[in-house]
């Protein structure tokens, strides 16, 4: 029994003739019927009914034919992984919105760089929305994105906990605040992240439920912008805690109903993932789960 006879066989199956199969596999009729025959020789079964000039599998042949379907995309599979192994130009395509980027990418591309020097990770930039979107499409093998673990079709690594808050340039009016309620920014000038945000998003449905308007004056996925627009203008934008604390310029005033999100590694569930992808997201469990005992031996000292 060779894997020529039982890619043959499972393409006889689907096409349901010799004829349209062998255009399919591009070989000749009689070397399908030959291992077909040949087949069914050494299994000591009929595969095929043959009525006229077509065939239908018997009820043996459809159980082999349901067998080793399965074990061939398998092997598909697996040829397919070792073959990306083989490449020198590895890849791997993870999603990281542009906030994220800033303070956890660095991080997660150094701890994996280290291990693993010759493979290239390109770094797709959209919302955490968007992000989740192009993973469970498979346009992303990964991506680093803000969550709340209701998508049931995704895996989730846990990795930080972190804050948004209202962000100004140090020489605004409301720099000194202690803290602040969305109720305060209603006719505010206010640049927001772009469609696409997960904290666009629910900032938006936080205004229409509370009736505020601010003016949302910019949109923008760019830090370096939103950072220079805020020192030109009264305008105020959202960010997270850990951005902040990389913006000296800029000062971060607490909600006063805070607004705590979750960042997490995500892939889509059920999804072959190749060797190097596998790898990158043990690494990024492993070390995560190092630093939260740590967090947690330290904080019960």
């Amino acid at each position: 029994m060779t894997l020529n006879q039982l890619r043959y066989f499972v393409e006889v199956c689907r096409q349901g003739s010799i004829t349209r199969a062998a255009e399919v596999l591009h070989v000749s009729q009689p070397s399908i019927s030959n291992s077909i025959l040949d087949l069914e020789e050494e299994l000591g079964v009929n595969l095929f009914h043959r009525i006229k000039m077509r065939l239908s599998p018997t009820q043996e042949g459809y159980y082999f034919f349901q067998g080793i379907s399965r074990i061939l995309s398998r092997l598909d599979l697996l040829v397919s992984d070792m073959q990306d192994m083989g490449k020198k130009n590895k890849m791997i395509r993870i999603g990281v919105p542009p906030m994220i980027g800033t303070f956890l990418f660095p991080d997660i591309f150094d701890l994996f760089h280290k291990e693993y020097p010759d493979v290239m990770l390109e770094m797709v930039e959209y919302g955490s929305l968007k992000t989740q979107e192009m993973v469970l499409s498979e346009e992303l093998d990964v991506a680093l994105a803000v969550t709340e673990e209701k998508e049931t079709r995704l895996n989730h690594i846990h990795l930080m906990r972190t804050s948004l808050l209202y962000c100004v340039d140090k020489s605004h009016p409301m720099a000194g605040a202690k803290s602040i309620a969305l109720e305060d920014l209603d006719n505010t000038p206010v640049i927001l992240m772009q469609e696409g945000s997960y904290q666009t998003e629910l900032l938006q449905q936080l205004f229409l439920r509370l009736n505020i308007h601010p003016k949302i004056i910019m949109y923008s996925n760019q830090l370096y912008t939103i950072k220079h627009m805020l020192t030109r203008s009264q305008a105020g934008a959202f960010m997270f805690e850990h951005v902040l604390k990389m913006q000296p310029d800029l000062v971060g005033i607490p909600l006063k109903e805070p607004i705590d999100l979750n960042i997490s590694l995500i892939w889509k569930k059920d999804r072959h993932l190749y060797s190097y992808t596998s790898q990158l997201i043990e690494i990024v469990k492993r070390h995560y789960s190092k630093k939260s005992s740590e967090s947690a031996h330290t904080s019960g000292q």
